[in-house]
């Protein structure tokens, strides 16, 4: 379901979630926090060589998972680099629009390569801990924080209806497409009104059997699960203080004082 299917299979599914989640969260916010384009490539980079060579996850998966940001952000980051500028404004690439400068210089174009960079590393490095731990392992290392129970079972009956939407909503398209609901405008949008419509109706259904399927084996409010025995990460300090000291190189070499 999700990723938990990768995460399942991942040579670090065993391994403890908080020196993951350590890892994870130093990459992300010093990538944060040093900003700039080569800190933003180099924990790109190194969490991804981490994800795929080190937790044994397809490279083909991390890369389609990290084209899902890269869409929007791209969009998001063409708003920020276009810009109009006076007629006497150096530009890298633009067009007259009466009498000014619609495009591209030098400092937009860079801009968009710091936020582009900076954006990818915090992703590669959330992806790590996703594509490495199953849902059930976070919960759990959440709870021993004391986060309050009411917000750890929302976290994991929301995260389990987002796939619930997603398959019933596949499901129906799928059938829709092969009787052909999609040919032409008029059609594809009544279809598309239809799927939206019963989409929510077989999910609530669907919870609702999950709920009496819980009550039929004692739920009282809350879901216990067995604490798992899981493997030392030494190394994922050894790989903290590697990216640690990477990122400082990186921000010093970008600054000019390397």
């Amino acid at each position: 379901m999700g990723t938990d299917r990768y995460a399942y299979s991942s040579r670090l599914r065993r391994m403890n979630p908080a020196a993951k989640a350590f890892l994870s969260l130093l990459a992300l916010t010093l990538c944060l926090i040093f900003g700039g384009i080569a800190p933003g490539v180099f924990t790109l980079l190194f969490m991804g060589f981490l994800t795929v060579f080190w937790g044994k996850i397809p490279f083909r998966v991390f890369f389609r998972f990290l084209l899902v940001p890269l869409t929007f952000l791209l969009l998001g980051c063409l708003t920020i680099g276009v810009g109009l500028h006076p007629a006497d404004t150096p530009v890298v690439a633009a067009i007259p629009v009466g009498g000014k400068l619609l495009g591209f210089t030098q400092g937009s174009i860079l801009q968009m390569l710091s936020i582009c960079s900076k954006s990818m590393g915090v992703m590669a490095a959330v992806y790590f801990l996703t594509l490495t731990t199953p849902m059930t392992d976070l919960t759990q290392g959440l709870s021993r924080l004391h986060i309050p129970g009411l917000l750890i079972e929302l976290m994991e009956l929301i995260y389990r209806f987002i796939f619930v939407l997603w398959e019933t909503a596949g499901q129906i398209r799928t059938a829709q497409e092969s009787r052909l609901g999609y040919r032409g405008f008029a059609r594809s949008l009544r279809s598309l009104g239809m799927l939206a419509s019963m989409v929510f109706l077989r999910a609530w259904k669907k919870a609702d059997r999950v709920y009496c399927a819980l009550e039929s084996r004692g739920y009282t409010g809350t879901l216990k699960t067995l604490p798992e025995g899981y493997e030392k990460g030494t190394f994922c300090y050894f790989w903290a203080a590697l990216i640690l000291s990477g990122q400082v190189l990186c921000y010093l070499w970008e600054a000019g004082i390397l």
